[in-house]
């Protein structure tokens, strides 16, 4: 079976209820399956660990940033297992009908390229200091949308950059920005550094088809904030 790489979700609300179906159907089945105990353990343990900080993260009211550290370790850890795991039990695991392994890991993948065109627009950015010279950028294909979300037709979010002390102003055009980075997720931070805190980020942002640049969208305007 040919399996999408991305089958673990990267939204963190889809993150978050996939891992609690995978696992329910994983002990639920673990006899019929001959998966023993002591291969589940560890990632039951480290589902108890996140769900507790899910929901923390998930009221912005009372989050810490302290909260969305701990929150972002825990999922790296847990989806390091979750993958090491699957690979060992469940891919090549002959018990487990294929019915059953299309419900744990989602479709199969078309392995006929797609042609895609021209991205339209420009990603909806939304800034936010979280203390310790850091920024969360959340990505949104829609203005008044509350979630983060990915353009169809795009591979990541492309950001140029610079920082620049109170009082300064930065390039107005993004190809004279002295920092570049994308992220393949809608809901990204940049580490900036502690020392910066004062300064202003100063960036642009657009959606970014990867293998064809020439289709990639428009830039947005220049975004600012001022690092906590």
């Amino acid at each position: 079976m040919t399996m999408r790489a991305d089958w673990i979700p990267t939204l963190i609300a889809l993150f978050f209820g996939k891992q609690r179906s995978y696992f329910a159907r994983i002990v639920a089945n673990k006899v019929a399956w001959g998966i023993p105990d002591a291969a589940i353990a560890p990632l039951l343990v480290l589902q108890a660990e996140y769900e507790p900080l899910y929901w923390k993260i998930e009221d912005k009211r009372t989050r810490t940033s302290a909260d969305v550290t701990a929150h972002t370790d825990c999922r790296k850890r847990y989806t390091a297992a979750w993958r090491a795991f699957h690979k060992e039990r469940v891919i090549a695991n002959s018990l487990i009908p294929k019915s059953e392994l299309s419900i744990l890991v989602g479709k199969e993948r078309d392995t006929k390229p797609t042609r895609r065109g021209k991205i339209s627009g420009f990603p909806y950015m939304n800034l936010k200091a979280v203390g310790g010279g850091s920024i969360e950028f959340r990505a949104q294909v829609e203005k008044d949308a509350t979630r983060p979300s990915m353009h169809p037709l795009a591979d990541a979010v492309e950001c140029r950059y610079t920082l620049v002390p109170k009082g300064e102003m930065p390039p107005d055009d993004p190809e004279a920005m002295p920092k570049t980075m994308e992220s393949k997720k809608a809901l990204f931070t940049i580490h900036c550094g502690v020392k910066n805190a004062g300064d202003s980020f100063w960036g642009f942002f657009r959606w970014v088809n990867l293998t064809t640049p020439e289709n990639s969208g428009d830039w947005t305007r220049a975004l600012q904030v001022v690092l906590s």
